[in-house]
Formats: structure tokens, C-alpha cells, sequence
């Protein structure tokens, strides 16, 4: 394989190229904090909108992953088409707008339809940010490079509880949702300057329009269903209406995806099988700690009655340890494999979630009933993030690396999405009071969901961790 360094377009000089690589960790870092952020502000959202339900407000969180997943692998088919930058730039305008939009919209849907302009700049920032400098790096930097940029969506994830809560406690959720936009207008022209140009270059093929299409109805109507059902009522028209076009689209987008020259996904992937089993459970896992993200803070302000300030506090010791934890466990991973740590990892999750699920309750002190469950779903998830995306794609052949990367991220994305959508709906009263019995639910869900990853790890992922893949 070419050295990525040499081919053109590659940048010798290191100056420009670590200027370059702070503008992409920047981007990541901000996408991270204002997903964080946002669940911060949910409670805050309640207030201000009491006439909403939580089904609806949820959408503030929820149709901005759905948006993201549903537009980040066309993204990326966009960066390598029409230039990497020249997407970035885009992304980061989206971004800017859709942040100032939610800040000044009067209604709550109009919030989430400015989130979801948010969400389109988001799916085409990820994918180009870190492609717009790779290259401009010696190959031999390249897993660092990668280790840097994908550190600062944890870094963004451990920030926000305590500076989003510090912003609401003497501001408004409207100034949280604006931060935004001054940062990636500078991170728009500071990427103006230093990263490199594009080349100049004509797609061999179109794009699969009609499988896009489809995957983005199916998406939006599956959470639609999981959101709504319980408010609506499962035999609603409207209900099953969305299970029908769900369906149909479901169908569209996999016959396309099957026969089209460049499909957005390449369903040959789940040939793999270690691609298949760490996709399928890091899809798991991360539907049911974005669930329980989403519980935090609905649970401390309606069950302990605790400050903004008091939640975003609380809710900062699990992201330090990820931050803390997380690059020794890629270590320890290289050196002894992936099954049993991967394994492991899901187990701590689940017990630190069931922890929850039995000892939160009124009353209950904090540092007993809620720190022990999260640093062990903390320790638990660092297991799995960066060694699970390495796990998944260690069988895959070089050429495919990219596209089974794209795959994985996005299954992971969209049961992120999912996760808040569910939470919302084991929740889901329209007069938005949840009593104890709902979060005793919502908890013992989310320890089923993510129990389920453990015996898919240990017994399906292939049990040698040796490379087979070696190749320059």
C-alpha cells in the first residue's frame, strides 16, 4: 500500500499539519459537548415548554442523532467526492446555523427542527475532519493521530455536565445551545487556513439517492414509533402508518443498497464475523448508556430535587474516567487481546446499571445509591470504546477499512438514538410527571438491553486475538 504521506496532497510540513489536526479535535470535541450539553438541559426544557410532553421535548436530543446517523455515511461519501475540506466548511456553517437557530426559536418544535440543521452539519463535520489531516501525517503517526482526535469526544462528553450546568444555573438553555455557534465559526476559519486545498476530482459513479432516501425514512419513522407509541397509543393510525413506511423503506434501502455500484452501506461487511458480533453489541451498549444519560438528569431534578448545578456536578465523574481510563485500555488491548476485555467491559456496564435500577430511590445518598453505578459503567464503556472500534475491524481487508469504520460508527450512532427514544418512552406521561415506578423501569430495561452484549462477546466473537489480517 502507498504511504499515505507520499500521495498527493500530503503536507511535509508539521506545523500546518498539527494546526490541522487541532481544528479537526476541536470539531470533534464540540459535536461531543453539545450532545452532553443537551441532555444537561432537558429538565430546563420541561419548564420552559410545560405545555410539551417528554415525548416531544426528547426529540430535541433524539431526531438530533437520528439526523446525524442518517446523514453521516452520505457525508462521508460527500468528503471523498466533492473534497474534504470543501465539506468540513459546509459542516461547520451548518453547524453554526442550526446552533444559532435553537437558541432563538420560540417553540419547541422549531427547536428541533433547528437541531436537526445541527445535525446535518454534524454528519458531514465527523467523517471529513479527520480525513482532512490524516494524510498530511507520516503513517507511522497515524494511530495517534487517531487516538488524539477521537480523545476529545470523550474530553467534550466529561466537559459539558459541569459547564452546561454552571451556564443554566445563571442563564438560560438558550445560551447553552448558542456557545456553539462563536466556537465553530472560529474552528470555520481557522479550517479556512490551514487545512489543506482539495483536489480537483470527478466521482466514477452517482451516488445511491433512492437508498439514502429510503434509509432516511426508515430511521425517522422507527424512532418516530418508539417515541410516540406509548403516547399515541400503539394502535394508532399514525402508529402504524410509521411501522408501515418503516418497513417498506427498511426494504428499499437494503434491495439498494444490495445492487447499487457504491451503496451507502456495504451489507458484505457482516460477513466478518468479529465485525458483525463487536457492531452488534457496541450497538447495544450504546443504546442503553445514551438511555441512561438521558435518565440522569430527569431522575435527580424529579426524584432528589436537585439544582442544575447540583446534576451537572453529579453526572462528572463517569466522563473523567473515560477520559482517564480509556487510552490504557487500548494498551492493555493490543498486548492481550480483545474477547475477554471487551467482555468484561460489558459486564461492568451492566452491574454498575443494575446497581442503579436497585439502589436509586428517594432519599438515597448520592455517593451510595448513584456514584458507584456510574464509575462502574464508566470503567465498563472505556473497555469497550476505543478497543471496540479496533475489535470490529480487525478482520476486515485493508481496501474496506473506510467503509466498515463509516458502518460501524454509524450502528453505533443510531443506537444512541434509539436509546433516547426509548428512555422517552418508558417514561413518556404527557403531563410530564415521572414517578419512581417509570425509572425503576426504564433502569431494568436498559440492564437487559445491555446484559445482552456480554454473551455475544464471549461466545460469538472468535476466540484466537491474533491479527489474521497482517498486512503493510
Amino acid at each position: 500500500m502507498k504511504h499515505l504521506s507520499t500521495l498527493p496532497g500530503a503536507n511535509p510540513d508539521m506545523r500546518r499539519a498539527n494546526a490541522g489536526l487541532v481544528v479537526a479535535a476541536s470539531a470533534m470535541l464540540l459535536i461531543s459537548f453539545v450532545g452532553t450539553a443537551t441532555n444537561i438541559a432537558v429538565p430546563v426544557l420541561q419548564d420552559e415548554f410545560a405545555d410539551s410532553s417528554l415525548s416531544t421535548i426528547s426529540w430535541v436530543v433524539s431526531g438530533f442523532n437520528v439526523v446525524q446517523v442518517t446523514f453521516m455515511l452520505l457525508g462521508g461519501r460527500l468528503a471523498d467526492r466533492l473534497g474534504r475540506k470543501s465539506v468540513f466548511l459546509t459542516g461547520m456553517l451548518l453547524f453554526a446555523l442550526g446552533a444559532a437557530l435553537s437558541g432563538f426559536a420560540p417553540t419547541i418544535l422549531l427547536v428541533v427542527a433547528a437541531r436537526a440543521i445541527q445535525a446535518v452539519g454534524a454528519a458531514l463535520i465527523l467523517p471529513s475532519s479527520l480525513a482532512a489531516v490524516l494524510p498530511q501525517f507520516p503513517r507511522e503517526r497515524h494511530a495517534t493521530v487517531v487516538s488524539m482526535w477521537s480523545s476529545m469526544g470523550v474530553f467534550g462528553a466529561a466537559a459539558a455536565p459541569t459547564i452546561a450546568a454552571g451556564v443554566l444555573g445563571i442563564s438560560s438553555w438558550r445560551v447553552v445551545f448558542l456557545l456553539a455557534v462563536p466556537v465553530a465559526l472560529v474552528a470555520f476559519v481557522a479550517g479556512s487556513l490551514v487545512l489543506l486545498p482539495d483536489e480537483s476530482r470527478k466521482p466514477e459513479r452517482r451516488l445511491d439517492w433512492a437508498g439514502a432516501t429510503a434509509g432516511t425514512l426508515a430511521l425517522a419513522a422507527t424512532v418516530l414509533v418508539i417515541v410516540q407509541g406509548r403516547v399515541w397509543g400503539w394502535a394508532d393510525v399514525r402508529i402504524l402508518a410509521a411501522i408501515g413506511i418503516a418497513g417498506v423503506a427498511a426494504a428499499v434501502f437494503v434491495v439498494s443498497s444490495m445492487q447499487h455500484d457504491e451503496p451507502l452501506i456495504d451489507f458484505g461487511l457482516f460477513g466478518i464475523r468479529s465485525f458483525t458480533v463487536v457492531t452488534l453489541a457496541t450497538s447495544l451498549l450504546a443504546l442503553s448508556t445514551t438511555a441512561t444519560w438521558f435518565l440522569y438528569p430527569l431522575f435527580m431534578r424529579e426524584i432528589w430535587d436537585y439544582s442544575i448545578l447540583q446534576v451537572g456536578l453529579a453526572m462528572t465523574p463517569g466522563p473523567l474516567i473515560l477520559v482517564v481510563s480509556a487510552p490504557f485500555c487500548g494498551r492493555f488491548a493490543d498486548r492481550n487481546g480483545y474477547r475477554g476485555l471487551l467482555t468484561l467491559g460489558a459486564i461492568l456496564a451492566s452491574v454498575g446499571t443494575a446497581w442503579m435500577a436497585i439502589f436509586l430511590a428517594p432519599g438515597r445518598p448520592y455517593v451510595f445509591a448513584f456514584l458507584p453505578g456510574t464509575l462502574l459503567i464508566a470503567f465498563g464503556m472505556s473497555f469497550m470504546l476505543g478497543p471496540g472500534n479496533s475489535a470490529a475491524l480487525r478482520d476486515v481487508p485493508p481496501v474496506q477499512l473506510g467503509a466498515a469504520n463509516a458502518v460501524y460508527n454509524t450502528c453505533r450512532l443510531l443506537g444512541g438514538s434509539l436509546g433516547v427514544a426509548m428512555a422517552a418512552s418508558l417514561l413518556g406521561n404527557v403531563d410530564g410527571a415521572h414517578p419512581l415506578a417509570s425509572f425503576q423501569l426504564a433502569w431494568w430495561v436498559v440492564v437487559v438491553l445491555m446484559a445482552l452484549a456480554v454473551p455475544i462477546l464471549w461466545l460469538a466473537y472468535p476466540r484466537t486475538d491474533d491479527t489474521i489480517n497482517q498486512r503493510a
